[in-house]
Parts: C-alpha cells; sequence; structure tokens
C-alpha cells in the first residue's frame, strides 16, 4: 500500500514540476533529483527484507555470496544509469543521456567479469 503513495506522490509532483519546467528548468531538475532521492530512500527501506529473503534463498541452494553480491551490483549499476539517463533528458541532452547509458553498459559488463571467468572456467572443464 505505502508503495501506492509513493506512486500518487510523483503524481502529485508531477503538476508543479511541469509548471516549473515551463518557467525554470534549472529549478525544476533540482526539484526532479530530490523527488527522485527521497522516493529511492523510501524505496530502498522496503527492499531490505527482499534482499534478506534473497540471501537466504541463495544460501540454502548454496550459491556463491560472492555471485550474488555481483548480481546486485549489476543491478544497482542499471538503475542508477537508467535514472541519470533520464535526468539528462529531462535536462535536454539526449547525448549525455545515450552516453550515461553506454557508460552504465559498460559498468555492467565490467561488474559482471568475474561471472563470465566463472562460467568460462566451468565450461572449459567440462569440455577441454
Amino acid at each position: 500500500m505505502d508503495i501506492l503513495k509513493l506512486m500518487f506522490f510523483c503524481v502529485i509532483v508531477l503538476l508543479p514540476l511541469t509548471l516549473l519546467k515551463k518557467y525554470s528548468a534549472e529549478q525544476a531538475i533540482l526539484l526532479t533529483i530530490a523527488v527522485v532521492a527521497l522516493v529511492a530512500l523510501r524505496f530502498l527501506s522496503y527492499l531490505t527484507p527482499f534482499l534478506a529473503a534473497l540471501e537466504k534463498l541463495f544460501a540454502r541452494a548454496g550459491v556463491n555470496g560472492a555471485h550474488i553480491a555481483i548480481l546486485f551490483k549489476c543491478v544497482a549499476a542499471s538503475v542508477v544509469s537508467r535514472l541519470c539517463a533520464d535526468l539528462c533528458r529531462d535536462g535536454g541532452s539526449q547525448t549525455l543521456a545515450t552516453l550515461v547509458e553506454t557508460a552504465g553498459t559498460v559498468a555492467v559488463l565490467l561488474i559482471a567479469m568475474p561471472i563470465l571467468r566463472a562460467v568460462t572456467d566451468l565450461l572449459l572443464g567440462y569440455f577441454g
């Protein structure tokens, strides 16, 4: 139910944000950043129990904890790069948004490299 309240809050902020964009684009971006930070912090408090349950589930399955951390880092990098790209688009720069998305993709690939190595070693163990 609280997530619906957060969505409603975002919709309510949309009207003043639209008016602010018309008269002061800089302040509109600052308001957007503030709302994103507020909602993200609140949302993270809902995410904590889910992450704890997921870690227990993976531990029972015998999945390496380091691989789980890499997975979460990849998801976090994707979300952060998407939010930054959207803020760049709101600021009027499609080029910066594309650059941020590309940097986020490269970051995810670099973060996931240990998992790629583990999969490669596993395959070479079977076929090598």
